[in-house]
């Protein structure tokens, strides 16, 4: 794993495709793995994550039908080529990862998706995660995880970067 790599969860990931608080920074994150200064790592599980969150918002009326096709061939594409400049890692979910998984459930009573993605990160020696989910980011920080708030730690993001 490059030692300059950054996990990213899901509401990470959809901030480059949404416009929210954040987007911005996830802009330059992308940037930064583009230009080959950084590798941006993710789950698998986070893709289909990613897909959903996106068709909610469809069904919410947030963006329409065409918006969400632009986004899914947007990140569709983008993956594929970060993937190609090996500018992005997609994580299998592995035995090793599913244990770990299971353990930080039963240990902090969080949702398995929250503690698969400190399980992922952890196993790909990540330099930090970034996340706007704060549950998330609690319990990364238990787990002595550099986790950081997107939405809110854009200086101490871009430092480390």
């Amino acid at each position: 794993m490059n030692e300059n790599s950054v996990y990213l969860d899901t509401s990470t990931i959809v901030k480059r495709y949404i416009e929210e608080r954040g987007s911005r920074l996830v802009d330059h994150i992308y940037f930064k793995a583009e230009a080959g200064e950084l590798t941006t790592v993710t789950s698998l599980w986070n893709i289909g994550e990613v897909l959903g969150v996106l068709d909610k918002y469809r069904s919410r009326k947030l963006i329409d039908d065409r918006a969400l096709q632009e986004s899914l061939k947007h990140f569709l594409g983008e993956s594929q080529k970060m993937i190609r400049l090996e500018s992005m890692q997609i994580l299998p979910l592995t035995a090793d990862i599913l244990v770990k998984t299971y353990a930080l459930t039963l240990k902090h009573h969080i949702y398995q998706a929250d503690a698969l993605q400190v399980a992922t990160c952890s196993a790909s020696n990540c330099k930090l995660l970034v996340s706007a989910d704060r549950a998330l980011l609690t319990i990364a920080q238990k787990e002595s995880v550099n986790a950081f708030d997107i939405e809110k730690q854009e200086d101490d993001i871009k430092k480390r970067l």
